[in-house]
């Protein structure tokens, strides 16, 4: 069976989005890209929200709960150093397509793992990483990827599909994938293992106000590539 690395826009949206994806397949790694800190601590709305002082001891204690969630999924952490959205700054697509192939060139990503990425809704951090995934994509980076719905966002009305119009903009295309495709079988374990896992990012629940209704919804992936 093989194992994935997934991309995470932030601390919590792979475990959110895929942790039952994550739990079936052992062995995994979540690569989150906007897990850097700010050069100058910064106190925003969410992270006060969440019960912390400033950016800085914000991003070093979810970086913490980020093992911890991934650790009951079975999977290890990678973090990128992208400031998010948050602390104003403005990632571009290239940059991040540019530092996701070589951190995907040192662990070896072909023929030694499946890459899956986030479909990239809503939020602007999230697009910033579907769009370099599109990017990989178009440039033969990758050949083909599996795309995770994200979750939360997702649910908004016509959210989902503004993201799959966007992959058809892009000369690539996205078709309904299934976590047996893989051989890999339902079992009753998996949902308490994900609950147990978005449990872990107790920062972000207190944030939320409750544990987020969607992330208990079914997931749902889809197989984007070129077109033949």
């Amino acid at each position: 069976m093989p194992r994935l690395l997934v991309v995470s826009p932030h601390l919590d949206d792979a475990v959110l989005g895929c942790g039952s994806l994550l739990a079936r397949f052992g062995g995994s790694v979540v690569c989150t890209v906007f897990a850097g800190e700010p050069a100058i601590a910064r106190c925003t709305p969410w992270d006060e929200a969440s019960g912390f002082r400033d950016s800085h001891e914000a991003m070093r204690v979810r970086c913490r709960e980020d093992e911890c969630a991934l650790a009951h999924c079975g999977a290890k952490p990678l973090w990128l150093r992208f400031p998010d959205a948050q602390y104003g700054a403005a990632a571009r697509p290239e940059a991040l397509a540019a530092a996701l192939a070589e951190a995907f060139e040192q662990i070896g990503l072909h023929g030694r793992y499946l890459p899956v990425f986030p479909l990239g809704l809503w939020h602007s951090d999230h697009e910033c990483v579907g769009a370099a995934c599109r990017l990989l994509l178009r440039t033969r980076r990758m050949a083909e990827c599996i795309a995770y719905e994200d979750a939360i966002y997702r649910a908004i009305p016509g959210v989902l599909d503004e993201g799959l119009a966007r992959i058809e903009a892009a000369r690539l295309c996205a078709s309904p994938w299934r976590p047996h495709a893989l051989g890999a079988s339902p079992g009753r374990w998996i949902a308490a293992l994900k609950r147990r896992a978005v449990l872990a990012y107790a920062s972000q629940l207190r944030a939320f106000g409750r544990y987020p209704p969607d992330a208990a919804r079914a997931e749902r992936y889809w197989r984007v590539a070129a077109r033949i």
